[in-house]
C-alpha cells in the first residue's frame, strides 16, 4: 500500500465548507457527515483545495511551527487518513 503522504490528495465534490473563525466546518453532502477542522486542519485543508502536495505541506509546517518533520509527518498521516475515511478526501 501506497504512504497516503506520496498520494495527491484533493477535496472530494461532495465536501462543501464553512469558515468559522479560524476555524472549519466541512459537510460531506453525500452521507451528511459534518467535520471540524481546528487552525492547523484549515490551514492543511486550503493547501490541499490548492493542489499543495502533501510532502511539501509537512515540510512547510515543520518550518512554521519549528517542529521535527517527523512528527508532522505521523500527524498528518492520521489526519488525512481520517478525512480520507470519512470520504472528505480523495486521490486528486
Amino acid at each position: 500500500m501506497i504512504d497516503i503522504l506520496e498520494r495527491r490528495l484533493a477535496p472530494s465534490d461532495d465536501a462543501v465548507e464553512s469558515a468559522v473563525g479560524d476555524e472549519t466546518v466541512i459537510l460531506h453532502l453525500a452521507n451528511g457527515t459534518y467535520y471540524g477542522l481546528d487552525p492547523v486542519g484549515t490551514q492543511i485543508w486550503g493547501m490541499l483545495k490548492v493542489g499543495r502536495s502533501t510532502p511539501d505541506i509537512c515540510r512547510h509546517l515543520a518550518d512554521r511551527f519549528g517542529v521535527d518533520l517527523a512528527v508532522i509527518e505521523t500527524d498528518a498521516r492520521k489526519f488525512l487518513t481520517d478525512l480520507e475515511a470519512q470520504g472528505i478526501l480523495v486521490d486528486g
